[in-house]
């Protein structure tokens, strides 16, 4: 493993959802030289929105920062901002399953230590299939307590035409570890039907709209609600 990869890994850290809800999944990209703009909104309880930006220093490796806020019930308020990093240790395309590590490191506004993470990114495309699942193993921090926690999100999508992917997707909070229950929840799952739209653009730039409905079906964490997101390469 690189040591700049060893070195984030061991300070893992990430914006964390405290209170439970759906999870975003993370996707093997950028490529090489290439920039990754997302951004990724859920809207049941307080809403948490996301903006990322990484850049790929190499096929294998990307660099970026991440801006998590709460909203636009009673208002947008940032909750933390971090550097994230992506090791892609196998390509999805030309291999049956890609894999990779993410990592994320996170402050909350007032510059306290906020949450920290690191997950395992698995992606597979199979003809005319599009498979995506994450393991995620995440510690947070608020108010002087802390709770570590293991979480996961997966889709299944089949695709209709050459630009648009159809399935479902689930995630949600499998087990806690250790420490405060609102900051490592668990038995939260959710789950609902998923679309996805591919554009390619001018300069090979690409477009990727995704939209979903999540659906509590276990737990007390935040209502069922819509999922979305936005994300632009160039």
């Amino acid at each position: 493993m690189p040591p700049v990869l060893a070195a984030v890994l061991a300070a893992a850290s990430v914006p964390a959802r405290a209170q439970g809800g759906p999870e975003q999944l993370d996707q093997l990209e950028p490529g090489a030289g290439e920039w990754q703009l997302e951004y990724a909104g859920v809207f049941g309880g307080d809403g948490e929105q996301e903006l990322e930006a990484l850049f790929a220093l190499s096929d294998r490796f990307a660099i970026g920062a991440t801006a998590e806020f709460e909203g636009p019930g009673g208002g947008i308020r940032l909750d933390a901002i971090g550097a994230k990093a992506l090791y892609r240790m196998i390509d999805p395309d030309g291999h049956p399953i890609g894999l990779g590590i993410g990592a994320e490191a996170a402050v909350s506004a007032d510059g306290s230590f906020a949450a920290g993470e690191v997950r395992l990114i698995a992606e597979s495309r199979p003809a005319r299939w599009w498979i995506q699942a994450d393991a995620i193993l995440r510690h947070a921090r608020e108010d002087g307590l802390g709770g570590t926690g293991i979480a996961y999100a997966g889709s299944v999508q089949r695709g209709l035409g050459s630009a648009a992917w159809l399935g479902i997707e689930a995630s949600g909070q499998v087990l806690r570890i250790a420490g405060d229950p609102g900051l490592a929840p668990r038995g939260q799952h959710y789950i609902g039907p998923s679309l996805t739209f591919e554009r390619e653009m001018a300069k090979g730039n690409e477009a990727e709209i995704g939209i979903a409905w999540l659906e509590r079906v276990r737990g007390q964490g935040p209502g069922s609600g819509p999922r979305i997101f936005v994300q632009l390469t160039f």
